[in-house]
């Protein structure tokens, strides 16, 4: 059967809760979905028109067999923009199947079409079989890049900072 990579439409957005179902349960474990907050959050957040993510769907006759999430980032060099995969996940059984690849080839396309000079992702280190893949695509390693981040109680503590109110600015 043949894989078919979509955008998936705002207004199909349930058609993606299982499949978001078994990513976050591949990562976090069986059971850690709660399917009324999942649909929440879906519906309201990942579809909504200010979260700037396109949702695409990997499809395999009526089975969604992978997603992926991205989105367009701007600014970048010689009036351009970098196409950002936040999330990649094909189902365990369609692993091995050319599935990852479609979604990356789709996503490629769309980076074009939209006039986009790159396209960057982030894997764990941890994750040899997902390293293997996005390599055995061409991606390369950025190496002069250092990815930060602020979790829990240290993100709290820099945005209770007065200073950083917004707005703040008094100048």
């Amino acid at each position: 059967m043949e894989v078919r990579v979509e955008l998936c439409p705002p207004d199909e957005w349930e058609s993606m809760v299982k499949i978001f179902t078994e990513m976050e349960e591949h990562y976090y474990g069986k059971g850690i979905i709660q399917e009324p907050l999942l649909k929440n959050y879906l519906r309201n957040r990942l579809f909504s028109q200010l979260s700037g993510t396109l949702v695409l769907r990997a499809r395999c006759d009526a089975h969604i067999v992978g997603l992926a999430c991205c989105s367009i980032l701007y600014p970048s060099p010689r009036y351009s923009g970098q196409l950002h995969i936040k999330e990649l996940y094909v189902s365990k059984s369609e692993r091995g199947k050319g599935t990852g690849e479609s979604i990356m080839r789709f996503m490629a396309k769309l980076a074009l079409e939209h006039e986009c000079r790159s396209l960057s992702w982030n894997a764990e280190k941890s994750n040899a079989g997902a390293n293997r893949f996005y390599q055995s695509l061409g991606g390369t390693i950025n190496d002069g890049i250092v990815n930060y981040y602020l979790h829990g109680e240290l993100l709290r503590k820099l945005a209770s900072d007065s200073s950083a109110e917004p707005g703040g600015c008094t100048g």
